[in-house]
């Protein structure tokens, strides 16, 4: 833990996210410029695992870390259910902690299962809380048994999201879906994912195919994120596959690992389409994700539409977007808040797909159009993903939530 001057005039808040500062920060790009903004009237005191990564500086100079003594292989679905059941464990004991210190909020930037009712239980009602992935529908395609315990662990959840103060959400569509199920209108606040466009942005096409010995003239389908089944990319090889007269020149690039990639690999192997797909594998740093991004003419966003789906921006869309590439995504609803037909891109249905070749035959065989849509796609990351929109939108109703706990005001005088 490191420390900085304590100010006792000052009320606390408690930042909480399972993979720690480093990874939240990569996530999450706004994160150093929340702990800052809310650090000019708050004592900030951040949880989480560690890191192989080091703590952004803007974080370690604003914050109190405590970090836990475990690492989290993101690649690995079996070693992160493992680290989230051991985090769900230590859940309790941060509470007490925060509560016996004086902690006035506390402000978790994830839907981990059961998280919001053992905060609630053990730390008290000042919690806020992200919605977004649900996580027990999207490891269910994986691991059946989750099923078993799905419905009471939902249940749980939104009992105890109803008694939040304070819920944002990373689409407008989570906040109806929420309010629908009993959450106070006035609790709940959309606030999409940020984007740092100093690290995503356009550069150089030809410069970044050739570090990924791709060809000049190949049309680059890319997506990239962790490798998990409820990424889809299956389905995409499958439609590929059953298109790929109609493609000639399409490559597929594949950014990212994960549980899904022996499979994948697999499946690439049974099609004969070593030649239309390529597999980078996990890239250590942001600026080689983003130099492969550049090498892609079109950017794909997909899932496979389970109702958890809508509730979310991924970052293979806003990554896309601020690399200028135009966008073929999964019709789902948080998605289509961005992605609109014939103006920044295109939409498919993400369950049978019949409509994806047609969607990409559009943009395949017209380099105008997709630089036109690529424009747009840019100008709207630039205002939907806007770093600084995205840290006061978050951080005026969590300095709400700690003055309505407190009556504190910061002295000005």
């Amino acid at each position: 833990m490191n420390s900085v001057g304590d100010k006792p005039d000052k009320p606390r808040i408690a930042l909480l996210f399972r993979y720690g500062p480093a990874e939240h920060t990569e996530l999450f790009h706004a994160m150093p410029n929340i702990v800052e903004a809310l650090a000019q009237e708050l004592e900030v005191h951040y949880f989480g695992l560690k890191s192989k990564r080091p703590i952004p500086d803007t974080i370690q100079a604003n914050a109190q870390v405590h970090q836990l003594p475990l690492y989290v292989d993101r690649t690995s679905t079996a070693d992160k259910l493992w680290k989230t059941f051991i985090w769900l464990l230590w859940l309790p004991w941060i509470g007490l902690w925060c509560r016996w210190h004086r902690v006035r909020a506390m402000y978790i930037d994830e839907t981990i299962p059961l998280t919001a009712p053992l905060a609630r239980i053990f730390f008290g009602p000042r919690v806020a809380i992200t919605i977004a992935d649900f996580f027990m529908d999207i490891y269910a395609e994986q691991y059946r048994w989750l099923l078993w315990t799905g419905g009471w662990v939902k249940r749980a959840d939104l009992w105890a999201w109803r008694r939040l103060p304070l819920l944002f959400t990373r689409a407008r569509n989570t906040r109806t879906y929420l309010v629908a199920r009993g959450v106070p209108a006035a609790h709940v606040h959309p606030v999409y994912d940020p984007c740092d466009l100093n690290r995503y942005y356009p550069m150089d096409q030809q410069a970044a195919r050739a570090a990924l010995g791709i060809a000049d003239d190949a049309i680059v389908l890319v997506h990239h994120g962790i490798l998990h089944p409820n990424k889809g990319n299956h389905r995409i090889l499958e439609a590929i596959a059953a298109s790929r007269d109609q493609f000639p020149r399409l490559l597929y690039l594949l950014i990212g690992d994960g549980p899904d990639m022996p499979r994948l690999r697999k499946q690439v192997r049974d099609l004969g389409l070593e030649q239309q797909v390529k597999f980078t594998g996990w890239l250590e740093t942001l600026e080689e994700v983003n130099q492969a991004l550049n090498a892609g003419n079109i950017g794909l966003v997909m899932r496979i539409g389970q109702p958890s789906d809508d509730f979310h921006m991924t970052g293979a869309l806003v990554h896309s977007m601020a690399c200028g590439l135009p966008i073929l995504a999964a019709r789902l609803a948080g998605v289509a808040e961005v992605v609109q037909d014939d103006v920044n891109g295109y939409l498919f249905d993400p369950h049978t797909l019949n409509d994806f070749p047609a969607q990409l035959h559009r943009l395949y065989n017209d380099p105008a159009l997709r630089k036109k849509l690529g424009d747009q796609a840019l100008t709207d990351a630039r205002e939907h993903f806007d770093l600084d929109a995205v840290t006061r939108q978050t951080v005026k109703p969590l300095l709400d939530l700690c003055r309505d706990a407190t009556g504190y005001r910061p002295n000005t005088g």
